[in-house]
């Protein structure tokens, strides 16, 4: 694995952990938002998308990045549901009018099929415009 990845799992893991630890100690939805794994995760697709050179290294990254994410939302609306306990993760903004079972198992499904797959749709866009634009650039008259 590639020490940039290890860079990105680490920091969405982080800041799942703060997000999680944030929101038990009582900080406000409004102020916990921003302690975004999303965040980490675009950033990661933005740069995956440049320096991978094949389909298969950027669909491999999509699941990486998304692992960490997954791995932290599904323990923690696990906890929300063992406890009963309400936190960030399973937020009416969230949660999208579904109960936290339906939520839980839909973040461990989306985890291993749609959302790598978004992410990889984004890898695969950045790739093709920066393509495209070595390719002007190789083909620049002058």
């Amino acid at each position: 694995m590639k020490p940039a990845m290890k860079i990105f799992i680490g920091l969405i893991a982080a800041v799942g952990v703060i997000r999680f630890v944030l929101t038990m100690a009582g900080v406000s939805n409004d102020v916990v938002k921003y302690a975004s794994m999303t965040v980490i995760i675009m950033a990661g697709s933005l740069y995956f998308g440049f320096v991978s050179s094949t389909h298969k290294q950027r669909l491999k990254a999509a699941y990486l990045l998304i692992l960490p994410y997954m791995l932290v939302e599904v323990a923690a609306l696990s906890f929300t549901w063992a406890t009963g306990r309400p936190t960030i993760f399973h937020a009416p903004e969230y949660s999208m009018g579904f109960g936290i079972v339906v939520h839980t198992l839909g973040h461990l499904a989306g985890g291993l099929t749609w959302e790598p797959l978004m992410v990889f749709v984004v890898m695969e866009i950045v790739w093709a415009i920066a393509a495209a634009g070595r390719w002007v650039r190789a083909h620049a008259i002058g």
